[in-house]
């Protein structure tokens, strides 16, 4: 497609003018579509329940609203979620109500496609999954601790992907094709599929889809080695087979295979002026001076899903067989600058020390649960749990001549490790009148890890890495028990307030063997008392759901750096998060909805982090805030909906996002002292825009993201103030796109 950036934008706008057009045209007509608030089921306790009865902070966002608007990334959609602060696609980039410490540790968020674990507990799956909208249902994100029903790792919450059942009725499809257009760079495109064929009435369907998106580009490079603009370039592309079976009508059984790619290459940051930095660009916005970078992330779930009915009762089997690998090839001359003196001293000026940087996870997962059905007294589900992960990592340092050839190899790490999980857990609620419940559950978690540190090092890095050599198998065993309590008291039929008191926690496990690192590190826990308030309001045209919360943290989990600058973790510190999140929908008629969300989060170590003994590690004061995560953060949607001639449906739409302050990564003793206090990332807004029109079987969707192409910073790194470049993550500039799609 040879289209003229300039061009296609101007196209684009005037598609956006018709569309005020018509809703002009449409309002004199007076011909306006009423809309009105859905009941969302969502399984966030693991059965089907009403969003507005679930005693716990859910947010439920369905794919539809994320593919018209074009909110593919966890980036893009993480603003639109009360509580959930998003700095960036890595794991310790995310957090939920402020539980995060970031650098390297293991999660503090639950990753699951339906009811499977897709990301490791341990820090190895460094990427969050970012699986294409099209593939889901809906995505669930529970704030607060998650440790009683979906075990380690969920100490902030957990964002929990659900995927589309084949349908054994209907025959239908969907075939969509969309272009985007980004201010001052290239253009993008995506194309996407999906086909519901029913097999056999009522007993066999089978869905089979696939998509690929390439993103648009914008950063421009100017090292030697690449000199070109719009490097960044992004392909993501996959597919899902699922299949519906119902033998008889007590029992069910969904098969799904799931496999996406994300061929990412070349940098996305912008280095700015240094500490104390204002962020101001030293080349430009968007443009970086890096050697070559690539990234490959590849996910594959498959998954079998057993459901049988005996009345009183359900079964329920939940098996996951996923493997989940990273790749990535950076520059890292600013973090290991003794390699080239010391180590390799006869490498060319210029030469540049990379990192190639593998891991991966084999997961098998099984979960059975036995749940009372109906509306009793008395409901309870019990299960169990296993899991077992194979873990590779393989971290090779050389070296690099400036023309790009390899110079020297100078250390390679080859590190095995597994991971086992038994659990069981027991949920029950008892209804001690129509208005007034209790809810308590429990979990009991053991884990076994091993973890195996080779080395192969050449003779001139054996003083810095130590000798080759295959090292013994560290091994650590640890267990939790997580617990939750919640009384509810209905107010009517349509209001409710909880009070919520639930664990959560991460497990330890073993480190590598350098001086004076523990050899395993423990578990660290968090508890949240909580108050909450959900309902309708004003014969049901407004939703709320407010919540109070107040989260304790112990034994925090902390990378620290040999003096070798190996990295291990350790425990150490308190913190705590306060915060009250406020959100709704206001449909008062006419085809207007107005949605809106207020989140304030105070997260701060509450215990100083101390200098640990041998190597350099995290250190904070008390009262230092937690990263990534702003003390106040709002978001504010209006939609209006016109019904037109020949069954035609016009919605016109806006979102405004307002990101706060925030702290960057917690400081490192690495860092000279005039560096060791945390950057704050100043605060940004973001306005998008979108038009869609369809007549049931055609949609045409036009979307601006950033209007005001807005320079906000998503993330800073300076290696937590140990080197001297200081690089930024800015939000992706103006963005218009357009999205066509077939339905049948």
């Amino acid at each position: 497609m040879n289209i003229r950036k300039g061009s296609m934008t101007r196209s684009l706008f005037a598609g956006v003018g018709f569309a005020a057009l018509l809703c002009g045209s449409a309002a004199a007509a007076d011909a306006q579509a009423d809309v009105t608030l859905g009941e969302i089921v969502v399984t966030a306790q693991k059965r089907g329940e009403k969003l507005i009865d679930v005693p716990v902070p859910v947010t439920a966002v369905d794919s539809q609203t994320l593919l018209k608007q074009n909110l593919v990334r966890v980036e893009d959609f993480g603003s639109r979620i009360p509580g959930l602060a998003v700095a960036g696609a890595a794991l310790d980039q995310i957090s939920i109500r402020g539980i995060n410490t970031g650098s390297g540790t293991n999660p503090t968020i639950a990753v699951t496609v339906d009811d499977v674990p897709v990301v490791s507990a341990t820090s190895i799956s460094s990427v969050y999954p970012d699986i294409d909208p099209s593939e889901l249902d809906r995505i669930e994100v529970l704030r607060g601790p998650q440790g009683t029903l979906y075990g380690a790792a969920s100490l902030g919450g957990l964002i929990k992907m659900v995927t589309k059942d084949a349908d054994p009725n209907e025959f239908s499809g969907r075939v969509e094709l969309g272009y985007a257009d980004v201010k001052g760079g290239a253009s993008g495109t995506s194309e996407r599929g999906a086909l519901n064929v029913p097999l056999w009435k009522d007993k066999l369907g089978l869905r089979v889809s696939g998509f690929r998106r390439d993103d648009p580009r914008w950063i421009d490079n100017v090292n030697p080695l690449l000199n070109q603009d719009n490097v960044n370039k992004s392909r993501t592309q996959g597919g899902r087979v699922a299949l519906f079976f119902r033998p008889v009508d007590q029992l069910t059984i969904n098969l799904s295979h799931f496999q996406q790619s994300v061929a990412d290459r070349d940098d996305d940051r912008t280095e700015v002026t240094g500490f104390p930095t204002d962020y101001k660009p030293v080349r430009g916005y968007f443009v970086t001076n890096t050697a070559p970078t690539s990234n490959l992330t590849k996910l594959r779930v498959n998954e079998a899903r057993v459901n049988y009915d005996f009345g009183p009762v359900a079964l329920t089997s939940v098996s996951g067989w996923s493997k989940f690998s990273n790749f990535a090839d950076r520059d890292l001359t600013t973090t290991f600058p003794f390699v080239l003196g010391a180590i390799t001293p006869d490498a060319p000026d210029g030469s540049a020390v990379r990192l190639k940087d593998g891991n991966g996870v084999k997961k098998f997962t099984q979960e059975v649960r036995l749940a009372s059905q109906g509306d009793t007294k008395l409901q309870w589900l019990v299960g169990a749990f296993y899991t077992d992960e194979d873990i590779t990592t393989d971290q090779n340092l050389q070296v690099f001549t400036p023309s790009g050839s390899l110079f020297s190899d100078v250390v390679d790490f080859p590190n095995p490790a597994t991971y086992k999980e038994k659990a069981v857990f027991a949920d029950v609620t008892y209804k001690f009148t129509d208005q007034f419940d209790l809810q308590v559950g429990g979990r009991y978690s053991k884990n076994k890890q091993t973890y195996r540190q080779n080395t192969i090092s050449t003779d001139a890095a054996a003083d810095f890495f130590g000798p080759t050599a295959v090292g013994d198998v560290q091994r650590s065993s640890d267990h939790a028990f997580t617990w939750l309590v919640t009384p509810r008291y209905k107010i009517n039929k349509d209001m409710m307030v909880y009070a919520r008191i639930a664990s959560g926690y991460r497990p330890g496990g073993p480190n590598i063997s350098v001086p004076g690192a523990p050899a395993s590190y423990d578990s660290d826990s968090v508890v949240n008392y909580e108050l909450g308030f959900k309902g309708f309001a004003f014969d049901r045209t407004v939703t709320i759901d407010a919540s109070i919360f107040d989260i304790e943290w112990k034994d925090i989990q902390l990378l620290n750096t040999s003096a070798n600058n190996l990295t291990y973790i350790d425990n150490g510190g308190k913190a705590r998060s306060r915060g009250v999140e406020v959100a709704g929908q206001w449909a008062p008629g006419g085809g207007w909805v107005v949605s809106a969300n207020a989140t304030y989060t105070n997260a701060e170590l509450t215990e100083a982090i101390d200098v640990p003994a041998g190597g350099s590690g995290v250190i904070g004061e008390k009262g230092t805030e937690l990263p990534y995560t702003p003390k106040f953060a709002s978001n504010l949607g209006i939609e209006k909906s016109f019904d037109l001639p020949r069954d035609l449906r016009l919605t016109l739409g806006g979102n405004w996002s307002h990101i706060g302050k925030r702290n960057s990564l917690l400081r490192s003793t690495l860092a000279p002292v005039e560096r060791q206090g945390a950057l704050k990332m100043p605060a940004y807004n973001v306005v998008d825009l979108r038009a869609d029109l369809t007549d049931g079987k055609w949609d045409l969707s036009v979307y601006v993201r950033n209007l005001a192409n807005g320079k906000g910073v998503l993330y800073i790194d300076d290696r937590q103030g140990a080197v001297t470049t200081t690089n930024a993550n800015f939000i992706n500039p103006r963005t218009v796109g357009v999205l066509v799609a077939r339905n049948f």
